[in-house]
């Protein structure tokens, strides 16, 4: 059985270590609109969902609990253990992860194609 919306919007609002609050501000609505949402008493608009979506950077389709594409799916179970540490990480945590990893692509001890690294890691630099 799939998780409601509002049990997502929890899910990943701890996963992100963000208070009510916090997501609250960062979509710019009050908080207690986040609690009615996360508790399933209102539905969030298209452009609150957008906005939710944004501040705890996932897709719109993993907020709606859409299934995903295939080629973002984990190919094996050593990246499946990448992405669960990733994405238990806070925006800090994974920019330095990217520039870690890109940093180590470019090895050829730790490269499968010498010098193609991963990215700059530029979407997850502060703004």
């Amino acid at each position: 059985m799939s998780l409601s919306l509002g049990r997502r919007i929890v899910d990943y609002r701890k996963r992100a270590g963000i208070s009510q609050k916090e997501l609250a501000q960062m979509v710019g609505i009050k908080p207690s609109s986040l609690s009615y949402y996360e508790r399933g008493k209102r539905e969030p608009n298209v452009l609150i969902l957008i906005g939710l979506a944004k501040a705890l950077r996932i897709t719109g389709d993993a907020l709606l609990g859409v299934e995903p594409q295939p080629d973002l799916i984990a190919q094996n179970r050593d990246e499946a253990a990448v992405l669960r540490v990733f994405r238990s990480m806070n925006r800090l945590g994974q920019q330095k992860t990217l520039e870690y990893t890109s940093d180590l692509s470019e090895m050829p001890k730790y490269s499968s194609n010498a010098g193609a690294g991963v990215g700059s890691g530029d979407d997850f630099k502060a703004k």
